[in-house]
Parts: C-alpha cells; sequence; structure tokens
C-alpha cells in the first residue's frame, strides 16, 4: 500500500515545534509526506522536517488547515503524483502524538475498506454523521473522482471559523454520504460528544494515539480534571517524550490559565422541573466560566457566570512541568 500524507501546519511564532518533528518523524514510516504551512516559516525551521517530507509548501494563505490541504492536493495532482498512491491522508498538527504505534492503528483502518474513514467518528451534526478532519484516511476510489476534487478547488478563506467548520469540515463528510460512502472512524463516539476533548482518557485507554492540544493549550469545555490528567500521562510516557508536550505548552500556554486549569464541578448537570415550562442545568461555557442555565418555556434563558477564579480548582503551577513528575 502506498499511501501519501499532506500535513498542515501551523505555529504562532513560526516554529516546527519538537512534537511536530516527531510526529512527522514517525508519520514518514507510514507515508510520503507534503508538508504545507499557514504561517512563514524561515529555511532553518524547515530543515527539521526536510529528510521526512517529498515536497514543502511554505506561506500564510489564512485558509487554515482545509486551505493547506488544498495546496498539498493540489500539488500532488498537478504534478501527477495522486495516482500513485493507493491512499492520501489528511492531518494536521491540532494534536500531539502518535502516542502509540502508528503502523498498528493504519492497518486497521485498512481492514476496515471503507472509501473515507478517520481516527475517530463524532455524533449526528445537522443530521448526520461527520468524521473529525485531523486525521482523514481516504481510498483512491474517492480522492479520484471529481466531486471530491471540486470539494478542494472550491476551499477559500472564510472570514469565521465556525464557517470553515461547517462547509469543510462538516461539509466533507456530507459530500461523501451525498456520494453514498459510508463513513467510518476506527474510534467511534460511543454516545459522547466530540470524545477526543471531551473524554480524551477513555479514548487513550482504548488506544487511540493522539491527545488534541486545546485540552491543555487553552480554556475550552473540556472536564479536565487531576486525576485524569494523572492517567493519561502515566499511559502514554511509556510510548512517548512527555518533554515534547511540556515543552510546547511552557511556549504557548497563558501562564495565568495553568493557575486554574482543573475544574471544580461537574462539567455538565441538569434538572427538569417540568420539561416544558422550566429546567436548570449548570455548565462550563465557551468562555470557561461556570455558569446556571435558567431556561423557561423552551424560550427565555437566563445565565448566571462564576469568575474564572471560582470555576477553578486554584493550582500553585508556574508552567506544566509538573506533568514530568507524574
Amino acid at each position: 500500500m502506498k499511501r501519501l500524507a499532506v500535513f498542515a501546519g501551523y505555529d504562532k511564532d513560526n516554529i516546527i515545534d519538537d512534537y511536530v518533528v516527531y510526529y512527522i518523524k514517525e508519520l514518514k514510516k507510514i507515508s510520503d509526506i507534503i508538508y504545507v504551512s499557514d504561517c512563514n516559516m524561515s529555511d532553518n525551521e524547515l530543515k527539521k522536517i526536510n529528510d521526512y517530507c517529498i515536497h514543502i509548501i511554505n506561506g500564510r494563505h489564512e485558509e487554515y488547515d482545509f486551505g493547506s490541504y488544498k495546496r498539498g492536493y493540489l500539488y500532488a495532482k498537478e504534478n501527477n503524483m495522486l495516482q500513485n498512491y493507493d491512499y492520501l491522508i489528511l492531518c494536521n498538527d491540532s494534536c500531539y502524538g502518535p502516542l502509540f504505534d502508528l503502523e498498528n492503528i493504519i492497518n486497521k483502518m485498512n481492514d476496515y475498506n471503507f472509501g473515507g474513514i478517520s481516527i475517530s467518528k463524532d455524533l449526528k451534526i445537522a443530521n448526520h454523521n461527520y468524521i473529525t478532519s485531523f486525521f482523514i484516511y481516504i481510498n483512491k476510489n474517492i480522492f479520484n473522482k471529481d466531486f471530491f476534487n471540486n470539494f478542494i478547488y472550491d476551499i477559500k478563506k472564510e472570514e469565521d471559523k465556525m464557517d470553515i467548520i461547517k462547509k469543510y469540515e462538516f461539509g466533507l463528510s456530507k459530500l461523501m454520504l451525498d456520494n453514498n460512502i459510508e463513513l467510518k472512524g476506527l474510534f467511534n463516539d460511543n454516545g459522547e460528544f466530540n470524545r477526543p476533548y471531551f473524554n480524551p482518557l477513555a479514548l487513550i485507554e482504548e488506544g487511540y494515539p493522539f491527545l488534541k492540544k486545546h485540552v491543555l493549550e487553552k480554556k475550552v469545555t473540556v472536564p479536565l480534571n487531576i486525576d485524569e490528567l494523572t492517567n493519561i500521562i502515566k499511559i502514554i510516557k511509556n510510548n512517548y517524550d512527555i518533554k515534547l508536550i511540556v515543552n510546547h505548552l511552557n511556549r504557548v500556554a497563558d501562564k495565568e490559565q495553568i493557575k486554574y486549569l482543573f475544574q471544580k464541578y461537574k462539567p455538565y448537570k441538569k434538572t427538569f422541573i417540568h420539561e416544558k415550562i422550566f429546567s436548570l442545568f449548570t455548565r462550563y461555557s465557551p468562555s470557561g466560566k461556570y455558569q446556571t442555565v435558567y431556561n423557561f418555556f423552551n424560550f427565555l434563558t437566563i445565565s448566571i457566570d462564576k469568575p474564572i477564579k471560582d470555576s477553578y480548582i486554584e493550582t500553585d503551577y508556574k508552567d506544566f512541568n509538573f506533568l514530568l513528575e507524574i
């Protein structure tokens, strides 16, 4: 089996971080790689991955990962390369890993023999399932089709990141379904929403080879606690250098965030007084604050936020080096 990976990279400091170098080095074992940046990397940075890539495309385009996927795919197509490959991998640097042997994961994906398969599949959004876009494995019977080619050509800059998710992440999944292609995730949702963010421990216990950066990198509505994080580190540290995670986080994470890293409350709890009249639920909002939400007649909603400092357990951590002590 011959595989071609288009790897999308971005870094706010125009750096190819060591965790990315490791990912690309491991990816090279199972695939040829075209690396596409959405920033302006220096020649010295690009030298870190030169030996592992058959081609590098460098420069800010502001179309996010799908814009990088487009550029890598078009380069391969215009240079008559796609016909030489059985599978196309679309992947990016939004996660740490691979935490486990990537070849074993790919072999399992091959066994499914589906047209479009991702490392994970999520719950129904907009009335259909979708496959996550940070590692997509596509059969040549799909990536050589006109509908796929047209989808890639139509990718353009969007002003709102949600438009990117709707048009391209959800859109690619819907496109495949509309063309009678069954979607498959090697790791399925199990009735949970967005498991890579909201239940990473359970996934990693199943052998999931990636940890999403955002779980630790910044505040998102993730139910992270110290016990879960400890167990994640204990599982992966025999196969993955934890320093790659620590060094990256120490460079990019908001230092004030480290102080309030672990949530104090359960992430979501709902109480019905009467389903059609009144409900009360608590949750972590997208801003990271814990809030109580009152809903009246499924129409009027009132939310009250707790301050950040009251929403999280306060720690005395000054950096992420504490992960090395686990």
